[in-house]
């Protein structure tokens, strides 16, 4: 029997719902309808002021509404002849512990049933609410379209054309970028070949002659630090580093200099990524015995270790037999691959049991053992102690005492 246009709706909004793991809502006159499983506790059914707020907004505009509230949470509300729809919470930013608890506390919610949030890019935002639009409005949106309704673009195409007028001319004044392109090859070409001191050295040679880039000094020098670490990633990537590796990397270097205040600090993190990257690729050169077979192999691992991972994928994903697959990475490595994928769960787990206050059970279900006893037999086989003994004996202080 054919769904009705209802019945049909219905379906999209509760799997979509499920499949981003957001609430869903539709108001109206009759009270609230809920698209998302146990959602009592969504601060859009909890908080009658955050609904009242979404919907007031929405009245005034024809394009979906989208707000940030002040803990870089995103909402949505698109407007119908006869209901409104709520979607959210959508985070671009990651919550810790007391972050999640002010978040939750500003809506009302009881601290025992909050829950983590899941990231989103902006753009992932933008296009959840358009799809949504299309389902309870068939109505298309663009990106561009939600951007300016919603003033998420603070500065315009023609304010930008102007901007880069002005600052073309006071470029041609300054005389930025005095540095050459062949100066930026010379660095780029160091990476790739291994050589750690003179990537370093031509890094910080090249420091005085670039152009201003920012409105501060410490916005110039975090900028330096973004461009200069992802263009030597990238080398670093040609050299034969796994993308994986120079990813993780480049991203927890830029990360960290995001967050400094302090340009000297800014500087050693941008030397010490540059020094790495390079390091990373020199010790490849190196240990040229080591087949793209295995590197690709273990970053195959890295990547899906929260997955189940097949010995017959990772060779189909390579072209070669899992037979031959098996030997060649117990010759080069030293160990089979079974023990490969256990080492760096176990290195997770570690991680997660020092840095996070998730419970040992959830974790051992975050990086895929099939149970927690056996979860605990790997790690102390590993680590010579129990999950638990080693979260004591390590787990910082201020994440100790942090209620």
């Amino acid at each position: 029997m054919q769904k009705s246009q209802a019945e049909y709706s219905t379906y999209l909004l509760t799997h979509l719902s499920e499949l981003q793991n957001i609430g869903i809502f539709a108001i109206k006159d009759t009270g609230i309808v809920s698209y998302q499983k146990n959602s009592a506790h969504n601060p859009l059914h909890h908080c009658a002021e955050l609904q009242a707020y979404l919907i007031e907004n929405a009245k005034n505009q024809a394009v979906p509404y989208i707000c940030k509230d002040d803990h870089q949470a995103y909402f949505a509300c698109i407007r119908t002849s006869q209901k409104y729809y709520l979607a959210g919470p959508m985070c671009t930013t990651f919550f810790n512990k007391t972050q999640r608890h002010k978040f939750y506390r500003t809506y009302g919610i009881p601290e025992a049933v909050e829950k983590n949030l899941r990231l989103f890019t902006v753009t992932e935002i933008l296009h959840l609410v358009c799809i949504l639009a299309k389902i309870v409005t068939d109505t298309e949106y663009t990106d561009r379209q939600l951007l300016n309704a919603n003033h998420l673009i603070p500065v315009t195409k023609e304010q930008e054309a102007e901007e880069q007028i002005l600052f073309n001319l006071k470029s041609d004044e300054e005389d930025f970028y005095r540095h050459s392109y062949q100066e930026e090859r010379k660095l780029l070409d160091m990476v790739r070949e291994g050589n750690v001191a003179e990537a370093v050295r031509l890094s910080k040679e090249m420091d005085p002659e670039v152009g201003k880039l920012g409105a501060s000094e410490l916005t110039h020098w975090r900028n330096m630090l973004v461009i200069g670490v992802t263009l030597c990633a990238r080398a670093a990537i040609e050299g034969g580093l796994m993308p994986y590796a120079a990813y993780r990397l480049s991203g927890y270097y830029i990360n960290k200099g995001s967050e400094c205040k302090d340009i000297m600090q800014i500087l050693a993190y941008r030397n010490h990524a540059i020094e790495e990257l390079t390091k990373r690729v020199q010790e490849l050169k190196t240990r040229r015995h080591t087949s793209s077979y295995t590197e690709q192999c273990k970053d195959y691992v890295k990547k899906h270790f929260r997955e189940k991972i097949y010995l017959d994928d990772i060779a189909g994903k390579l072209g070669i037999s899992s037979s031959y697959l098996s030997r060649l990475f117990k010759k080069e490595a030293g160990i089979c691959i079974q023990d490969y994928v256990n080492d760096v769960r176990i290195e997770r787990a570690a991680n997660l049991l020092i840095y996070s206050e998730e419970s040992i059970p959830r974790i051992a279900e975050y990086v895929n053992f099939p149970s927690q006893s056996y979860f605990g037999k790997i790690f102390k086989a590993k680590k010579n102690m129990t999950p638990r003994q080693y979260r004591e004996s390590y787990k910082p202080t201020e994440f100790l005492e942090e209620k």
